[in-house]
């Protein structure tokens, strides 16, 4: 799914943000319709770079980051767009009439509904997009957001696009934190080998004990494979972010504690 860069199609007003790229394009080249900058922010916003696409992203809550990264290393994800514009104005405008919600705008012109995520997945061959909108419990509840994402939710069925509110109750800081520190392999900028991943898992795995610090265990692997202790660390991030290891991902994930495993006690 992509917008055309044909701007007669569009309100002129926007012209001039969808000639800079906003809102248009897939993968590397997609620009949000909405940065950081844009939004006002409790400083829960951020810009990870996507391992996926290998662009800077543009988050506006620490939910809308938890779930890029738990997006970004799902294997059959191939793109995330964020903040992505439904630029079909005429069609918006029309379901706001018809289910009596305010339209959003700038002052006196219309500003296009947003999707908190686009995601396009490969499955069997074929490309498959989803929308998914990122509230609070709170948000979620309030009758003016419910009737926002109404819209957004009749649009896409319109559109035959799967929308989804996403369930945030697992949403925690640990999950956040234990994210970050699996995908530190790719800001280390460490280069995965996939005979050296299955080896470090397996050897990790029969390694593995419940109590036994995660740097221990990282640093028995390293000696039994004869590999360097900071290297073995990003063997360690990479085999957890790809699922080679199951670490479970609500459990706290430190060099200096117990590393919990799905499945495990």
């Amino acid at each position: 799914m992509e917008w055309s860069t044909d701007l007669s199609t569009y309100p002129t007003y926007w012209h001039s943000r969808l000639k800079r790229g906003f809102g248009l394009g897939t993968g590397s080249n997609y620009r949000p319709w909405l940065r950081v900058r844009d939004v006002p922010s409790d400083g829960s916003s951020g810009n990870p770079k996507g391992i996926t696409t290998g662009r800077t992203y543009h988050l506006l809550s620490k939910l809308e980051r938890i779930y890029f990264h738990y997006l970004d290393r799902q294997p059959d994800v191939v793109d995330i767009r964020e903040q992505f514009p439904i630029l079909a104005l005429s069609e918006t405008q029309s379901l706001c009439a018809e289910l009596g919600v305010k339209h959003p705008a700038a002052g006196r012109y219309p500003e296009p509904f947003t999707l908190d995520f686009l995601v396009t997945r490969q499955k069997e061959g074929r490309l498959v997009y989803q929308a998914r909108s990122i509230k609070t419990p709170g948000d979620a509840a309030d009758e003016k957001t419910r009737a926002k994402l109404n819209v957004e939710y009749q649009w896409s069925e319109r559109n035959a696009l799967d929308w989804k509110l996403v369930d945030v109750s697992g949403f925690s800081d640990d999950l956040q934190s234990t994210l970050v520190f699996m995908r530190g392999w790719f800001s280390h900028r460490y280069s995965a080998d996939e005979r050296i991943a299955n080896d470090f898992s397996q050897m990790f795995l029969k390694l593995y004990e419940p109590n036994v610090p995660l740097k221990e265990l990282i640093q028995a692997c390293a000696s039994r494979m004869k590999r360097g202790y900071s290297l073995a660390q990003n063997d360690f991030r990479y085999c957890a972010w790809s699922g080679l290891i199951p670490v479970k991902l609500n459990s706290k994930l430190t060099m200096h504690l117990p590393v919990t495993l799905d499945g495990k006690r």
